[in-house]
């Protein structure tokens, strides 16, 4: 009869190496792929991470027969609270379609979680929302844009099958009459340039000045947002660094005042060559009430269409988010995600 093995490791001890090859031969990884996703996940589990001062982990693995197949982290973040529910997290979970090897993992990690006084498991999600986070269970025939959740189509099912449930949804929308949603955000477009805003590329010459805004809009804008927990901006930078010099600065746009001070953000990137991914549309309070975030789509918009684009896709939207809406019926939604909680 085939056996299940578990190790664990905690960050700091002596990993179980097979933990950090398992995405390449499960996930069947290019070389490029494997090497952003190893050096990912050896920053996740970095304990000199600030992360790890408000936080704990265990990693597990599972061999069958003493194969590796499986491994997942759980994660007790201790800035995650919540009145009546108490939630840990599972996160970097990478397994073969193998539902009594990923039972053992999401058991073992439950467990662990619920030995820390916690009462309800979330996931995928790798410590908090900076990092990696949600599986894609629609648009598995899409090319994806940087920064998307991407797994075997298996995942969901497995995490189902280990009674996970839904929690909530996430969207993806794309519109291709550019022309007709860029008539939509004209009026807010107008008003906010009557305020005095404008529009600027990231300064690749002070980067660093320009990604610490980026930073602080994130921050606020996304702060009352669902399963939000604070960031260093150290954190925040290891992870954007590594991306967003990758996709380049033409797309990613600052809103500025009359004073020039920056008071807003858009974030897109490019992929196919004739596609725009808006990903975050971000905006200091003291500038927010008047469509600043429309304004800013606008932007994107217009030099979407400029440079020949003739696609437009609204990322990895929360249900509740006002962007959701912003399309007036002109998007349609292409890809879904999904976060997953179980009782512990």
């Amino acid at each position: 009869m085939s056996e299940l093995h578990l190790e664990s490791f905690a960050p700091g001890e002596r990993p179980v190496e097979a933990f950090f090859d398992l995405p390449r031969r499960i996930e069947g990884l290019n070389e490029a792929q494997a090497k952003a996703e190893l050096a990912g996940t050896r920053s996740v589990l970095d304990p000199a991470r600030a992360y790890f001062k408000n936080a704990a982990a265990r990693s597990f693995v599972v061999a069958r027969d003493g194969k590796p197949v499986g491994r997942v982290t759980a994660f007790h973040n201790h800035l995650l609270v919540n009145d009546k529910v108490r939630f840990g997290l599972v996160g970097l979970f990478a397994c073969e379609n193998d539902v009594d090897a990923a039972r053992a993992l999401l058991n073992a990690a439950s467990e662990w979680l619920g030995e820390n006084n916690l009462n309800a498991v979330r996931g995928p999600m790798a410590g908090d929302i900076w990092h990696r986070w949600r599986f894609m269970t629609r648009g598995f025939d899409t090319e994806p844009f940087a920064g998307e959740p991407r797994n075997p189509k298996y995942y969901p099912d497995l995490f189902s099958a280990c009674g996970f449930a839904s929690a909530r949804t996430y969207s993806t929308k794309l519109v291709t009459n550019l022309e007709g949603q860029l008539a939509r955000f004209s009026a807010p477009a107008a008003l906010n340039a009557k305020r005095g805003y404008s529009f600027r590329n990231v300064n690749r010459a002070a980067w660093q000045d320009d990604l610490q805004h980026v930073y602080e809009l994130c921050r606020h804008s996304f702060a009352t947002r669902w399963s939000v927990t604070e960031t260093t901006y150290e954190d925040f930078a290891d992870v954007y660094n590594r991306w967003l010099r990758r996709v380049g600065s033409e797309q990613i746009v600052l809103a500025v005042d009359k004073a020039k001070a920056v008071v807003g953000l858009g974030l897109a990137v490019v992929a196919p060559q004739d596609t725009l991914n808006i990903r975050t549309v971000a905006v200091y309070p003291h500038a927010a009430g008047f469509g600043l975030g429309k304004a800013i789509s606008a932007e994107l918009y217009r030099r979407a269409i400029a440079a020949g684009f003739k696609k437009v896709n609204h990322c990895l939207m929360s249900p509740d988010t006002p962007p959701q809406f912003w399309d007036h019926g002109l998007g349609t939604v292409t890809r879904e995600y999904v976060i997953y909680e179980r009782a512990i």
